[in-house]
């Protein structure tokens, strides 16, 4: 091989090789980002960092009804439901009845 193309192929190669460990400059927007830091300021619950002034909602007596009705939910759930019956019984769903007859044959 000639001389001079190994040295032109060798230093096409160590141009290449040396490109590649230069910086890359990116052409960024200044706004870059904003939305995201906006977006996870958005969801703190508190962001004045005051502290909570007490439950806000029912008083006590309805509060505490709720609250045993919640925990006795758990001590007696409800009976399953058979699976081969849901849609058919008497729950007066989307079905229609027959007209009423007058029990005679036509």
């Amino acid at each position: 091989m000639n001389p001079l193309i190994k040295l032109l192929a060798s230093a096409s190669c160590f141009s290449i090789v040396l490109g590649g460990c230069t910086a890359r400059q990116y052409d960024m927007d200044s706004s870059m980002g904003i939305a995201v830091h906006e977006n996870l300021a958005a969801q703190i619950a508190n962001p004045n960092g005051t502290p909570p002034t007490g439950p806000q909602g029912l008083a006590g007596g309805p509060s505490k009804a709720v609250m045993d009705r919640y925990v006795n939910s758990f001590m007696t759930p409800p009976p399953p439901a058979n699976a081969f019956s849901i849609g058919l019984g008497s729950g007066g769903g989307l079905a229609t009845s027959a007209p009423a007859s007058s029990g005679t044959a036509p």
